[in-house]
C-alpha cells in the first residue's frame, strides 16, 4: 500500500512538473527530476522486472502447498463389425462319436456403448530435503535483488538529471561570459577604428581587432550549440523530446553538504548503495541455488489420493454416490538415477553464478571507490579555485581596464588588450565550469553512497 501510495504521489508531481514545461515556466531541479522518474522508459522496465520477481516467489511458494485436480470425461465408444477365423462344431463322426469341427469365418456384431467420469485428485508434498523452501527462499532473494535494481536504476535516473541539468546550467552560464567577450570586443573594434580614422593607431590595429572579434563570435557560435546540445540532453533524460523548449531555473550557490572522508563514503555505500545491495541479494539467490540443485540428488516424498466415478449412463456417475466409485491413497517417492548430466549442469551453473554475482560487487565496489575519490578531489579543487579564482577575476578585470586606458593614451598595444580579454574570459569560464562541476560532483558522492534522492 506504501508502495502504491509513492508511484501516485510521483506521478502526481510529475504531470504537474510536465504541465509547468507545456506552459513555458522555468522548471526546478526536483521538478525535472520528478518528470523523468514518470518518463523514463529504463524506470519503468526495472518496475516491471521488479512485479515479474514478485510472481515468481508467488510460484516458488506452490512447491510446499496442496494441489487439486478435477478431470470431467465423457465419451462414446462404437465398436464396428469384427471377422475372425475359428473353429465351428459342424456335427459328431458316426463312427466314433467324436465332435467334428470345421474352421469358417465368424462375424462377431458391432455394439456401442457411451463412458463418462469424474475425478477429484489430490497431492501434498511432505518431503525434499528442504528444496522447496530454498525455493522460496531463492525467489524471495530475486526479488530483493531486483528492488535494489530497481532503486538503482531510479537513483541512476536522478543523478542523470542532476548531471545534464547542472550540464545545461554550466553550457548557459559559459555562453553569457562569450555573449560578454565578443561585445567587449565588438566594442574593442569600434574605439580601435576611431582611434585609426583619427590617426593614432596603424590599421593593422584594426585588422587584428577583427580578426579578434570574428573568432570571439565563432567561440560564441560553438557555445551556442553546446546550449542546445545541453537542452536535448536534459529533455532526453526527462524523457521528453530534444527539441522541446525548456528553461530551468539556476542554483546561484553549491548545496550545504557535510565533509566527507573517503573511508566515510565507502562505509556508507556498503550499506546503502542499492548496486552493492542487488549484488548481495544475488550471491544470496546463487548461494541458494547451489543448495537446491545439490538437493536434486536426494528422493522427494509427497502424499498423493483420488476419487473416481465411472459408468457408461451419465446419470449415474453424478448420483447413487455409495456405488460406481474407486478411491486410492498413496505415498510416492521419487529418485532421480540418471537425467543426462542435467542436475550436474545445474549445480556447476549456480555456482558460476554465485561467482559472476561476487566479482560484480567486488568491481561495483571498486569503481565507487574511484568515484568517491574523483568527487571529493573536484569538490576539493572548487573550493581552492574559488578562493584563487575570485582574485584571479578581480585581477584580470582591473588588467583589462588599465591596458585600454593605456592604449586609448597610446602607452600601450592592442595585443595588451587582447591578452587581458583572453585572461578574463578564461577566467570567468574557469569559475563557471569549476561552479557547476562541483554540483555535479556533489551529485555523483551522493549517488555512489545511495543516498541520492533521499
Amino acid at each position: 500500500m506504501k508502495r502504491i501510495t509513492l508511484y501516485l504521489l510521483l506521478a502526481t508531481v510529475a504531470l504537474s512538473g510536465a504541465a509547468l514545461a507545456q506552459n513555458g515556466k522555468a522548471l526546478t531541479l526536483d521538478e525535472c527530476i520528478a518528470v523523468a522518474l514518470r518518463g523514463n522508459s529504463e524506470l519503468q522496465n526495472a518496475q516491471r522486472r521488479l512485479n515479474i520477481a514478485g510472481t515468481q516467489v508467488t510460484t516458488a511458494r506452490s512447491g510446499v502447498l496442496p494441489s487439486f485436480d478435477l478431470s470431467l470425461s465423457s465419451g462414446r465408444f462404437r465398436q464396428g463389425n469384427r471377422t475372425r477365423l475359428g473353429d465351428v462344431l459342424v456335427g459328431f463322426d458316426p463312427v466314433t462319436g467324436q465332435a467334428v469341427y470345421e474352421r469358417r469365418t465368424l462375424t462377431q456384431a458391432g455394439f456401442s456403448t457411451s463412458d463418462h467420469s469424474a475425478q477429484v485428485s489430490a497431492s501434498l508434498p511432505l518431503f525434499d530435503f528442504g528444496a522447496s523452501w530454498n525455493r522460496i527462499r531463492q525467489a524471495g532473494a530475486s526479488e530483493d535483488a531486483s528492488a535494489k535494481t530497481f532503486e538503482s536504476t531510479k537513483q541512476n535516473t536522478i543523478l542523470l538529471v542532476h548531471q545534464r541539468y547542472f550540464g545545461y546550467l554550466k553550457e548557459r552560464q559559459l555562453l553569457a561570459v562569450y555573449e560578454d567577450a565578443a561585445k567587449s570586443s565588438e566594442e574593442q573594434l569600434k574605439r580601435t577604428e576611431s582611434m585609426y580614422e583619427i590617426g593614432s593607431v596603424a590599421q593593422g590595429d584594426v585588422f587584428r581587432q577583427r580578426t579578434q572579434l570574428g573568432n570571439d563570435r565563432i567561440n560564441l557560435i560553438t557555445q551556442q550549440n553546446q546550449v542546445r546540445n545541453a537542452r536535448s540532453l536534459l529533455n532526453v533524460a526527462m524523457g521528453r523530446p530534444p527539441d522541446a523548449e525548456l528553461d530551468i531555473i539556476d542554483m546561484e550557490a553549491l548545496p550545504e553538504t557535510r565533509s566527507y572522508t573517503l573511508e566515510d563514503v565507502l562505509n556508507v555505500a556498503i550499506e546503502k548503495n542499492p548496486e552493492l545491495q542487488s549484488y548481495k541479494f544475488q550471491m544470496r539467490s546463487a548461494g541458494i541455488g547451489k543448495s537446491i540443485a545439490r538437493s536434486a540428488y536426494l528422493p522427494s516424498f509427497s502424499l498423493s489420493g483420488a476419487y473416481r466415478r465411472t459408468h457408461n449412463e451419465f446419470g449415474r456417475v453424478y448420483s447413487d454416490f455409495d456405488k460406481n466409485w474407486n478411491g486410492s491413497v498413496g505415498i510416492d517417492m521419487r529418485l532421480n538415477l540418471f537425467n543426462g548430466f542435467s542436475d550436474q549442469a545445474n549445480l556447476e551453473r549456480e555456482s558460476l553464478n554465485y561467482r559472476i554475482a561476487e566479482e560484480d560487487y567486488t568491481d561495483r565496489l571498486r569503481n565507487i571507490r574511484l568515484e568517491a575519490e574523483q568527487a571529493l578531489l573536484r569538490l576539493q579543487a572548487w573550493q581552492e579555485i574559488t578562493a584563487i579564482n575570485t582574485e584571479n577575476l578581480a585581477s584580470a578585470q582591473e588588467d583589462l581596464r588599465l591596458a585600454q586606458e593605456r592604449y586609448r593614451v597610446g602607452a600601450g598595444t592592442l595585443l595588451d588588450i587582447i591578452t587581458a580579454q583572453a585572461n578574463l574570459t578564461r577566467a570567468r569560464s574557469t569559475l563557471v565550469s569549476a561552479k557547476y562541476d562541483s554540483m555535479i560532483a556533489n551529485a555523483q558522492l551522493r549517488a555512489s553512497m545511495g543516498t541520492l534522492g533521499q
